[in-house]
């Protein structure tokens, strides 16, 4: 029996070990979106070797536990910016089901965001998109799949650079003049991860993001956690780092809410999000306030 207890106990340590090399299989970012949990039975699992005796084990597990549980927790307490913000994006999975459109127009114009990233746009709510056009002008919609398009919509013009579209991987974009100079404006919706296929579908995308040029912001449904290997390697691609805390945006299998809307910005200094109402949809929106200076 002590055995049986010992190996039991291990499995969750094992599954939280499994979670951060995601740079070695996709597998790993599956068990990432997981790990703040896994890390609890990890925990429980070490209260039962130290039971058993198991002083060594059971004080590095329970070590190990109170890292992940520690990180993850940390990541939810907002930082306190010291400088005026002077950007603002409006990020939503509006969900393929929506219908009625007009709160989502509403609530969009009313939150004065200077940037708007949608997906799962569908025939059964593309109005939304033109019911913003008197305020964001510029815009631009690419399809992506059954579950619907992505798009992207600015208060400020369009540069002379073309548009970007990338219909089989669910990338939108445009190059937008701010006050601040040029800025590529994306929207983005990985697939599902592991056994899905976001791993590819992340492969495919990520030369086109290496090689835009000046600052990037994108807003997307990344289905994926913040403390991902896939969230590194957006980041990376882009020069650019996730807004503001941890946000609960999608309520999985009506168990857990898990972060996996966000919006990203050239900056790593001071940066703020709401999470907003659902709205229709089965995703928070999001409202970023960031800067676009570099640190």
């Amino acid at each position: 029996m002590a055995r049986l207890l010992f190996f039991l106990a291990l499995i969750p340590i094992l599954l939280l070990l499994g979670s951060t090399p995601g740079s070695l299989h996709p597998v790993a970012d599956s068990l990432a979106v997981f790990r703040f949990h896994i890390a609890w039975f990890a925990l429980a699992g070490a209260v039962v070797l130290l039971v058993q005796g198991w002083r060594r084990s059971g004080l590095a597990v329970g070590a190990l536990s109170l890292a992940a549980i520690g990180a993850i927790w940390w990541s939810y307490f907002p930082q306190t910016p010291n400088d005026d913000l002077p950007y603002s994006l409006y990020q939503k999975n509006l969900s393929f089901r929506l219908g009625k459109a007009d709160d989502i127009i509403a609530h969009i114009k009313g939150s004065n965001a200077d940037f708007v990233t949608l997906q799962e746009v569908t025939r059964r709510n593309t109005e939304i998109l033109s019911g913003l056009s008197s305020t964001y002008a510029a815009q631009s919609l690419c399809k992506f799949r059954s579950v619907g398009g992505v798009a992207v919509a600015s208060k400020y013009p369009r540069t002379d650079a073309d548009i970007l579209c990338i219909e089989e991987l669910g990338l939108v974009g445009m190059n937008v003049q701010t006050p601040d100079g040029p800025v590529w404006l994306l929207s983005l919706h990985l697939s599902w991860p592991y056994p899905y296929s976001q791993a590819a579908h992340l492969d495919a995308i990520l030369p086109t993001l290496e090689n835009l040029k000046g600052p990037v912001v994108l807003g997307g449904d990344f289905n994926m956690v913040p403390w991902s290997y896939t969230m590194t390697r957006v980041e990376t691609a882009i020069r650019a780092k996730r807004v503001g805390a941890t946000n609960g945006t999608f309520l999985l299998e009506d168990l857990i809410t898990i972060p996996i809307d966000h919006v990203l910005a050239p900056t790593n200094c001071v940066g703020e999000v709401s999470t907003l109402d659902l709205l229709g949809s089965d995703h928070h929106g999001v409202l970023a306030r960031f800067t676009l200076e570099a640190c």
